[in-house]
C-alpha cells in the first residue's frame, strides 16, 4: 500500500495488479478482492488522503477474511484509521 497526502478533503483509493500477479482473470480476481475488502474502512479513513493498494503474488490465493485483517493492519500502521469511540472503550 502507498500513501500520499492530497489537497482534497476526501479519500481517494486506486487498485493495481501488475502481470507478475498473474493473467488477466486472476489480476482482476485480485482486484476485486481489495476493493471490496477496502469498502468496510471508507468510512473509518481520515480525509485527505490518496491510496494504492498493489496485488503481489499470494493475494488471489487468499480469502477476503485475510486480506481485510491485512488491510486493517496497513492503515493502522499508516495512522489513517479513525476509531469510533465505542470500539475504542470496547479495546479498553
Amino acid at each position: 500500500m502507498l500513501v500520499a497526502p492530497n489537497q482534497s478533503e476526501e479519500i481517494r483509493v486506486g487498485v493495481a495488479a501488475g502481470r507478475s500477479v498473474g493473467p488477466a482473470v486472476v489480476r482482476n480476481r485480485a482486484k476485486r478482492l481489495l476493493r471490496a475488502a477496502m469498502q468496510s474502512f471508507l468510512p473509518d479513513l481520515k480525509p485527505g488522503w490518496d491510496l494504492l493498494l498493489l496485488a503481489r503474488k499470494p493475494l488471489p490465493e487468499a480469502g477476503y477474511w485475510k486480506v481485510r485483517a491485512v488491510l486493517e493492519m496497513l492503515l493502522e500502521k499508516a495512522h489513517l484509521l479513525m476509531r469510533s469511540t465505542n470500539e475504542s472503550r470496547l479495546r479498553e
